[in-house]
């Protein structure tokens, strides 16, 4: 027993340490593990969502732009919607505002993480 540990610790030495690895074992991850990294990228993205329809919820109800819970809403969201901003023009009706653009960018952001997770998906999935 001792004498076949010493000869595969000779032949792991001699050709490096990685002689049993494989490329395709390098790149490629179980199914347990490609399923907690999409889910937490479907998380963070569903979160995202969430957060942009509450925007959009609150600006259509006209709610108190001083009040402290819609200003934290406000700016968490801001970063994530400058690029759609001037996309479209925003009604308003005494206090009312429809951001069309708030919808955009959920419907971008959904279609952005399934992309994303279709493509670690194929490039990552063990094949059976």
């Amino acid at each position: 027993m001792s004498q076949s540990g010493d000869t595969d610790r000779l032949r792991s030495s001699a050709t490096g340490g990685t002689a049993r690895l494989s490329l395709n074992d390098m790149f490629t991850i179980d199914a347990i593990t490609m399923r907690r990294i999409t889910g937490l990228i479907g998380l963070g993205f569903g979160i995202l969502d969430g957060l942009i329809g509450l925007r959009f919820m609150l600006k259509l109800m006209a709610a108190n732009p001083s009040n402290a819970f819609a200003t934290f809403i406000y700016v968490i969201t801001t970063p994530f919607l400058w690029i759609f901003s001037g996309l479209t023009s925003n009604p308003s009706f005494e206090g009312i505002v429809i951001e069309f653009h708030d919808l955009i960018a959920m419907a971008v952001y959904f279609m952005l993480a399934w992309v994303i997770i279709r493509v670690i998906w194929l490039l990552f999935a063990r094949m059976k």
